[in-house]
């Protein structure tokens, strides 16, 4: 048999060699902190980042599955082996019928997550699908919402956990008579600061009582109902054209977009954000900072004292303040939690060791529909 010559043993060697990159990527990649992107119309600080654990068999094998059908849009996926920020989301899922096949491939199952018998997958969309109004079954609709913006939330509230946690760690050692280092210090003033708490300049720490009422999760079912009823379901032009889930204003009107028929001399708009992941971002930590929800911070800590869960229906009844509709608002959120069995999802949690990300694409322009 004739030996191989040089060349061709080079090419051999060079296939060989991507073929393992390649797998080496699909297989492994960063951590998957989620930082709001900088610049722009975003303005909130990162988050801590901190690393997931190592995937299950199971998830690589869902991930897998998910990684080759012609049908989905191209996506990377990552299993959490490497520190990186979030690379992005799905931004190439712009219908609902992807959203529906990706959801699908995932084994992604509301009645499953509510009955505690699986994980929410964390598949993190750019975007809702910016063709809901046009569904006409209504709990397709509904459906396809809640998975959309789910896993969103979660992520936000896992952040706020992990920042919560070491907060309440460095809290007792510091009780013990405990002396922060330089690494600890740099991280609890920043802390403090993204969260509105600055130490007076007679204080070595910020105030870590304070910061322990901002720095907490808000309840799964009132964020969910909110983001329902300030976008219609995902439906409403704020939600398609600007990410904007929550409703909240801004002074600028570079930062958002106007109601239409608002006169000139209006001061607000609807703040709008490149990712749904940065509106559920900034409506937490609006929550966990407003002085108008300093009632809400309160009513939670004396739940988390008592060792309750969040109640979101009891502490909705605090947001009096977030609409002008007052205890109407209040009422009607709290239907939405009922009607939607939202509460049932409070103790959903992400699956390990899984991650959808962005495909190198830029996104649509959120008004195509």
């Amino acid at each position: 048999m004739r030996k191989p010559d040089f060349a061709t043993s080079s090419l051999g060697l060079l296939v060989t060699a991507v073929i393992l990159l390649q797998a080496a990527a699909i297989f492994a990649g960063p951590t998957l902190p989620y930082h709001p992107a900088s610049g722009g119309r975003q303005g909130m600080p990162a988050a801590t980042a901190t690393a997931m654990q190592a995937p299950q068999a199971g998830a690589v094998m869902t991930a897998a599955k998910i990684r080759h059908p012609g049908a989905l849009p191209r996506v990377r996926l990552f299993t959490g082996a490497v520190d990186a920020p979030l690379p992005g989301t799905v931004t190439s899922v712009r219908r609902s019928h992807e959203a529906r096949q990706l959801f699908d491939r995932a084994g992604y199952d509301l009645e499953a997550v509510r009955a505690g018998e699986s994980d929410v997958p964390r598949l993190y969309l750019a975007q809702v699908p910016n063709d809901l109004r046009k569904l006409r079954e209504v709990e397709e609709r509904k459906s396809i919402f809640i998975k959309t913006v789910l896993p969103l939330i979660l992520r936000v509230n896992e952040e706020i956990a992990e920042d919560r946690s070491r907060l309440l760690s460095l809290d007792a050692r510091l009780k013990a008579g405990a002396v922060p280092g330089p690494a600890e210090l740099r991280w609890l003033h920043s802390l403090a600061v993204a969260y509105g708490l600055e130490a007076t300049e007679d204080d070595i720490l910020p105030d870590l009582a304070a910061l322990l009422l901002r720095v907490d999760e808000i309840p799964v079912a009132l964020a969910l109902a909110q983001s329902i009823e300030e976008s219609g379901w995902g439906t409403s032009r704020f939600a398609r054209e600007g990410n904007a889930l929550y409703g909240q204003y801004a002074w600028r009107e570079s930062a958002g977009l106007k109601p239409i028929g608002s006169g000139a001399d209006t001061a607000h708009v609807v703040r709008s954000f490149d990712r749904v992941i940065d509106a559920a971002a900034a409506y937490s930590l609006n929550l966990n900072t407003h002085p108008a929800y300093r009632d809400f911070r309160a009513a939670r800590a004396k739940l988390r004292a008592a060792g309750k869960p969040l109640d979101a229906e009891a502490l909705a009844g605090h947001l009096l303040r977030y609409s002008e509709r007052g205890t109407d608002y209040v009422r009607t959120l709290r239907i939405i939690i009922r009607a939607n069995r939202l509460d049932e999802l409070q103790q959903a949690s992400l699956a390990s060791g899984m991650v959808v990300a962005a495909a190198e694409e830029a996104p649509a322009r959120r008004g195509e529909s």
